[in-house]
Order: C-alpha cells, then structure tokens, then sequence
C-alpha cells in the first residue's frame, strides 16, 4: 500500500467508493434483471457478504501493516539501546555516567514510540471498525431499498392482476 500524505485515509476512502460503487451497480443490475423475486433477494445477500468480507480483508491488511511498524520500530529501539551499553563500557567512569543518561532517554523515547505505535494500532483497528460497519450499513439500506422496490412491484403486480380479473368479470 503506498504512502500518502492524508495520513492513510486514502484506503478507507477506497474501500468506501468501493463498496458505494459495488452497491450501486449491483442495485442497478438487480433492477433490471429479470430474476425472481426469492433470487434477487439470495443474489443480494451474496453480494452483501462479498462485500463484508472485502472490508475484513482491507481492516487485516491495515491492522498488520500497523503491526509491521511497531515491530520495525521496537527492533530500531532496540538496536540504538544495544549500541549505548556497549559504548558505555569502553568509556571512563564519568563517560559511563552520561551514557547511562542516554540510554535512560532512548529507553524513554523506546517506550514512547512503542505507545505511540499502539495508540497508532488501536486507531486503525478502531477506523477499520468503523470503516466495517459503514460498509455494512450501506448494504444495508441497499438491501432495504431493493426489498422496498420488490415489494412495490409485487403490490403493483397484485393491483393490475385483480384489476384485470375485476375486468374480465365485468365483461364475462
């Protein structure tokens, strides 16, 4: 995934478009299909899965791609703390004591970018969430809609039906 200037945001704006594009052609589609009704409704619950499952796969990748940089900056901290003992133990005792100040402030700094790199995890967990229940909405309340208009056509299909066999009465 590249880097971007937006912080990130642009793979959940690319999972967004996704899933409001793939709901909107599969909406299309599906009115125009000439499918049963009880097919319609099986093909749009597929869909909805595929859809689901298409977020998951993005919220993982986002969620391990945050692993990735703790672990990168844990080893980083890691070496740079391995590099101050080992200088502090060739210097004489008044360098050993301002090594020792260094590499209470790497550990520090260590321990800072270790939080950061978890606030940074939970944030992405929490906007992947987010970003999952978004997706999950839309489908949603396209699948609502499309339920609505099934409905529709089928109230309408009643109505000419018993207007029909009213007219056929009438003339019989």
């Amino acid at each position: 995934m590249g880097k971007s200037e937006d912080g990130g945001n642009s793979g959940g704006l690319f999972i967004a478009g996704l899933l409001i594009g793939g709901a909107v052609g599969a909406t299309v589609a599906l009115l125009y299909a000439p499918q049963r009704g009880d097919e319609t409704r099986d093909l749009l619950k597929q869909k909805t899965n595929e859809y689901t499952d298409t977020v998951k796969t993005k919220a993982g990748d986002l969620s391990e791609a945050a692993k990735s940089k703790a672990n990168e900056f844990s080893a980083k901290a890691t070496d740079v703390a391995g590099t101050v003992k080992t200088k502090t133990s060739e210097m004489t005792e008044t360098v050993k004591a301002k090594a020792q100040e260094v590499s209470e402030t790497v550990k520090t700094r260590a321990t800072d970018l270790g939080t950061k790199a978890s606030e940074t995890l939970s944030t992405v967990k929490d906007s992947a969430q987010s970003l999952a229940d978004r997706g999950r909405s839309l489908v949603n309340q396209q699948k609502d809609r499309l339920d609505d208009a099934i409905d529709a056509g089928k109230q309408a299909a009643h109505d000419k039906e018993q207007e029909l066999t009213a007219s056929v009465e009438a003339s019989g």
